[in-house]
């Protein structure tokens, strides 16, 4: 374990989503030699990119892909988020590359060798920082919306590329996805997002029946169910995931379209968000009925980070990061009011949403700079949720009637 006392308060925001429990050991993703991490400091050639196209309408205001959204309401709760669910169960811990390594090696490595550490994913999603970062690249599985916001860890990538083969293995004909942001280079905050910050995070587009492009609104007759679940049920059966956002008006035909092929009822009951439904991995944000949101565990690349924590801040690889909180503006309210609840100004607030002036609308989501108020986090080893593979599928002549036509199905 390594010692924090030299470390100072304010940078413990980075620890907030470390401390996660889980289960019990099981085979872990390892750096590969063929894929060496990418030092921070130099700047890398960006990836091709798709003609015309932007991760993002200019336009769109700050997205809410914290993961906090639990509810198909959209909350008007105006409390600092909580940058990972707390209600994950505890378990067992899992083997490490730096198993064994003393401080001092790992002080060695940060200050001659910091490659040789490999990807680090600092803090939390909501509030965190990248190291060693590695660069998606077009291939066969998808194309690049924004290579230059498509950095995150060997593991989130492997994860990612794990789930899009298996649709490729099972329907060869699939055309490429569009990948749009992971993260900055070097993590951090990335506009529009609110999380996207540790290199764990990626925006994914649908399977579109009729050839549709990124980030269109997707819809029951335009969305290829048949891929978008394969593509769903291999996230959840191959990789650590931690959560998917997909807007509520679209879980609800993807799941009638499981039913259909035989997935187990009470299994689909704990994936996809509901009344009662215990930590559900799918869940509703607004603004994800035009792509995925995935997010996944780094079992890996968090428990690096976390043992190389006060070496990377004593040589000033990483720095404390911004936070922010979310606040949905009410009637008459003006930043003035806002920068005051929050103890920030209007200008911070201003620059952090890409505001021209100080208009703002009422029922509209602003980012708000915080500083301040860090909880004293633990410092026990990284811990990774159980996995939850989907039971054998049932006989299909028992399957429940869809509302998907025949040909939504196809």
């Amino acid at each position: 374990m390594v010692p924090i006392a030299d470390v100072r308060a304010h940078f413990s925001a980075f620890f907030a989503a470390a401390w996660l429990s889980a289960c019990a050991a099981r085979p872990l993703p390892t750096p590969r030699a063929g894929n060496a991490a990418v030092a921070v400091r130099p700047e890398a050639p960006a990836a091709s990119a798709v003609a015309g196209s932007s991760a993002h309408p200019a336009s769109e205001p700050t997205l809410d892909d914290s993961g906090d959204s639990e509810h198909d309401n959209d909350s008007t709760d105006d409390r600092a988020e909580e940058e990972e669910p707390n209600e994950v169960p505890s378990g067992a811990t899992v083997p490490h590359p730096l198993d064994g390594w003393s401080d001092a090696r790992i002080e060695q490595a940060v200050a001659t060798d910091l490659a040789s550490l490999g990807p680090m994913s600092v803090g939390t999603p909501n509030a965190g920082a990248l190291v060693n970062g590695v660069q998606a690249t077009p291939s066969k599985l998808y194309t690049l919306v924004s290579p230059g916001e498509a950095w995150g860890t060997q593991e989130t990538l492997d994860y990612l590329n794990a789930a899009v083969q298996a649709v490729q293995d099972e329907f060869p004909d699939t055309p490429p996805l569009a990948l749009g942001d992971i993260g900055a280079r070097h993590g951090g905050p990335l506009k529009p997002h609110i999380s996207h910050q540790a290199g764990r995070d990626l925006d994914i587009s649908f399977y579109y029946r009729d050839g549709t492009k990124w980030y269109a609104r997707g819809t029951r007759e335009n969305l290829d169910f048949k891929r978008l679940w394969a593509f769903v049920r291999a996230i959840i059966a191959k990789t650590d995931i931690d959560l998917i956002l997909l807007d509520h008006g679209l879980q609800e035909p993807l799941k009638e379209y499981a039913l259909s092929i035989g997935e187990d009822p009470a299994w689909l009951d704990q994936v996809f968000q509901g009344k009662g439904a215990t930590r559900a991995i799918i869940r509703h944000a607004p603004g994800h009925a035009t792509h995925l949101h995935l997010r996944f565990f780094n079992p890996i690349a968090q428990e690096t980070a976390r043992r190389c924590y006060p070496a990377l801040v004593r040589h000033k690889v990483v720095t404390a990061p911004e936070q922010y909180v979310l606040h949905k503006a009410k009637k008459n309210e003006t930043l003035a009011m806002i920068a005051k609840k929050y103890g920030s100004t209007v200008r911070a607030i201003r620059e952090a949403n890409g505001l021209h002036s100080t208009l703002i609308h009422d029922q509209v989501s602003y980012r708000v700079p915080v500083s301040g108020g860090v909880r004293i986090v633990r410092t026990e080893r990284v811990r990774i949720p159980a996995r939850r593979p989907p039971p054998a599928r049932r006989a299909t002549g028992s399957m429940p009637v869809s509302s998907l036509s025949a040909g939504q199905q196809e």
